[in-house]
């Protein structure tokens, strides 16, 4: 009809055609606005789209997916698809331990420093081919093979020094592996003991690394066991807890002197089974330099003596010289003065052969206190002087102090003649006395005594020097 109010011609609406067979159904609902259909729809359609922005450029889903997700996800997605489910397992241990490990040390602690080991995709990587290799050697039953990808794992991490939980954590799976090996005499389990050792002592911790190295030492006594280069594995042992001892017997010498003897007798008989004579010649000296430490100078004169004839063997001139002057000071705490004498003249001999102008300063320092203690200033005069020319020293207190020891020395050295002038009062005394406060030299020091007092006889009377 006509709508005579607006003017608009309005047609009678018009029904759909009967559905026949096989024709398709229109729907009588007009389409909707794109402003109103759905989010799920057009959330489906921005995914087809993708999807078929993806399929164009010759991309897979999956990888699609690999580029939004996390390396970790990826890199467990990856681990479980090869179906390395105890892989999988201990990497999120690993993961699991760090973070507990930061919860535990405090805000303030600098482990939070340390990036977290999700975060560095290197690491994992090697961390994901090393655990796989492990876990596939197990399955084959050759534990030895899983040995050695956990210990190329700990090397691999020894070289971070924020790692050492990740070093002991292989570590430790190396001794779990190498107790399954039973064709090989007991080696792997030596070796997982020798380097968990080695792991503790380079952090300081002596104690727990001794005992390690020293199951390293037992499990290869009488075994023909070498290394890459040919090294005996038990010399090796000896070597090593030589050192390790040394080291203990230095950290404990002023808390307990008598545990320290104890570990450097230790040390003293590993080195000498390792067959090393200089180690064995550097055992000997600090156990007698400990002993004579202790107030027991007969003891450490034995091992200084020890340590001597070692040097002598090896022409090693520097180490003689430390023996020497040992020994010295040993006899001289005994009262064997004369000996000691000897041994500190072979002390400045060495050290002027050697070359050392600081070593033969201190020799010859050491053999003017002695001629000093035994009254034969002259002698004593002549070394503190040597050892003052030779001082290369900067240390001024040190220098004074030398100047000082000859200056009294000197006085000593003329303290005999010039009372004797001045009680005996000759006119060729006071002549010699007037002269040498002139020009001060030893004239008068030689002029004022007899031959016999010269080496050591009493000052002479006023009747001997009046006839």
């Amino acid at each position: 009809g006509i709508n005579a109010e607006y003017g608009v011609i309005t047609m009678a609406t018009t029904l759909p055609p009967v559905n026949r067979s096989g024709s398709k159904s229109v729907s009588t609902q007009p389409s909707q606005p794109r402003s109103q259909r759905s989010a799920k729809n057009l959330g489906r359609a921005a995914v087809r789209e993708r999807h078929s922005i993806a399929k164009l450029a010759g991309i897979e889903r999956a990888d699609v997916g690999a580029f939004r997700n996390t390396y970790k996800h990826n890199l467990s997605l990856e681990i479980l698809q090869e179906g390395y489910v105890s892989s999988f397992i201990e990497l999120f241990e690993l993961f699991d331990q760090q973070a507990k490990d930061r919860d535990n040390a405090g805000s303030d602690s600098g482990v939070h420093e340390v990036p977290l080991l999700i975060d560095q995709h290197d690491k994992l990587d090697v961390l994901k081919s090393k655990l796989i290799e492990a876990e596939e050697a197990r399955r084959k039953g050759t534990p030895e093979k899983s040995y050695q990808s956990y210990l190329e794992l700990a090397q691999y991490f020894g070289k971070f020094p924020s790692d050492t939980w990740l070093i002991d954590h292989f570590h430790d799976r190396c001794m779990n592996e190498s107790s399954k090996v039973e064709d090989d005499g007991g080696r792997k389990l030596a070796e997982a003991n020798y380097n968990i050792g080695i792991a503790l002592e380079e952090r300081g911790d002596l104690s727990s690394a001794v005992e390690y190295l020293e199951k390293f030492y037992n499990l290869s006594t009488e075994q023909e066991w070498q290394d890459k280069i040919g090294d005996n594995l038990h010399d090796i042992a000896s070597l090593q807890l030589y050192r390790t001892y040394s080291c203990l017997a230095e950290e404990l010498y002023e808390e307990a002197p008598s545990v320290s003897i104890d570990y450097l007798k230790k040390a003293f008989h590993m080195a000498n089974e390792g067959g090393n004579r200089t180690e064995a010649g550097m055992a000997s000296h600090r156990l007698g330099n400990i002993y004579e430490a202790v107030g027991d100078p007969e003891v450490a004169a034995m091992y200084h003596k020890g340590y001597l004839d070692r040097c002598k063997r090896d022409k090693d001139k520097v180490g003689m010289g430390k023996a020497y002057e040992a020994l010295a000071r040993c006899q001289q705490s005994e009262g064997k003065l004369e000996e000691a004498t000897e041994n500190y003249k072979e002390f400045v001999k060495i050290a002027q052969d050697v070359g050392d102008k600081s070593v033969y300063s201190q020799a010859c320092s050491s053999l003017a206190n002695l001629y000093n203690m035994l009254g034969e200033y002259g002698n004593a005069v002549e070394y503190y002087k040597k050892a003052a020319e030779s001082m290369t020293t900067d240390d001024k207190e040190r220098i004074e102090l030398m100047n000082i020891a000859q200056a009294v020395a000197q006085t000593h050295h003329h303290l005999a003649s010039y009372s004797t002038a001045i009680l005996c009062n000759t006119a060729k005394l006071t002549a010699t006395l007037v002269e040498w406060k002139d020009y001060r030299d030893d004239s008068f020091v030689e002029s004022s005594r007899p031959a016999s007092h010269a080496s050591g006889a009493a000052t002479p009377s006023c009747d001997q020097e009046k006839k």
